[in-house]
């Protein structure tokens, strides 16, 4: 029988708790009886959880980094666990060299016979792991993602590209991503990331709209010309009027309306920034 970890090697016994073949170096005796040293880990960490995955229980600790990785994140290299990141990562001197084999004197007529190919173990690469997050990890990333949003969806004439709030939504989702990702190749859900775009476009929504009023205050007379020029370049009175009203959060104009385009504006920019929290999902996958 082989090793199950190990399978150039002859097994010592038979793990108690897996039933898996262990050779001298995975073999570990307690109360008795012998264990293998990832059933071993699993009963000494369960309490822990996963760096990566703070939903996984922890089946040890990583030799390089010192955290706790789970069962998908353990990678066993010559009887120590690592992450997948710090396996990724070790020098090509690492691998243990085999024994020198001494050549055996073979009469001349002997057919020359090429020797078995060498099984080298591959180096594994760093793999894209998808991210965990707490609600409470949100607010700082929406925050400033609404600011962004909320500031430029807030000047005048410019706020009718709504592309600056999927940029908004963009960069909420990007900055949850930088605070959650602690070695820098995860990514987050789709969901979350929308979540977050979306909370990043409802901040804006207010911040925009407080924008609009006080540049209506300061640049009244400013705003006028703009009106001006918009009927000198032969716009309806009509069309000019809902373009203004648009750009511009007057107060002089009725609470009902202003109320009426808060909620649209609410309501608008939650689906632009979900759809910007999309789209940094999907870029941080690749």
């Amino acid at each position: 029988m082989r090793c199950f970890t190990h399978p150039r090697s002859e097994a010592v016994g038979i793990c108690s708790s897996c039933n898996k073949g262990v050779c001298a170096r995975c073999a570990v005796e307690k109360d008795g009886k012998v264990y293998c040293k990832a059933c071993i880990a699993k009963s000494k960490f369960s309490e822990l959880k996963c760096a990566n995955h703070p939903r996984s229980e922890a089946v040890g600790i990583c030799s390089a980094c010192k955290k706790p990785i789970c069962d998908a994140c353990a990678i066993d290299k010559e009887g120590k666990l690592y992450c997948r990141l710090c396996s990724a990562e070790l020098p090509p001197e690492f691998e243990v060299p085999e024994p020198a084999r001494v050549a055996e004197a073979r009469p001349a007529y002997v057919e020359e016979r090429l020797p078995p190919a060498r099984i080298e173990e591959k180096r594994i690469p760093k793999m894209k792991v998808e991210l965990a997050v707490k609600t409470s990890e949100i607010v700082s990333s929406t925050i400033f993602g609404g600011i962004v949003g909320g500031f430029l969806m807030g000047l005048p004439f410019i706020n009718l590209l709504l592309v600056w709030e999927v940029l908004g939504g963009y960069v909420a989702a990007y900055l949850l991503r930088l605070r959650v990702d602690r070695y820098g190749n995860g990514y987050l859900r789709s969901r979350d990331a929308m979540f977050a775009g979306a909370i990043s476009g409802v901040f804006a929504a207010f911040l925009s709209t407080f924008f609009n009023i006080v540049y209506a205050v300061l640049f009244k007379g400013m705003l006028l010309q703009a009106s001006d020029f918009l009927l000198s370049l032969g716009l309806d009175v009509g069309i000019a009027d809902v373009i203004m009203k648009a750009s511009v959060t007057d107060l002089t104009l009725p609470a009902a309306f202003i109320f009426t385009k808060l909620v649209v504006t609410v309501v608008l920019f939650a689906l632009l920034g979900a759809v910007g929290g999309a789209i940094s999902s999907e870029l941080s996958r690749k």
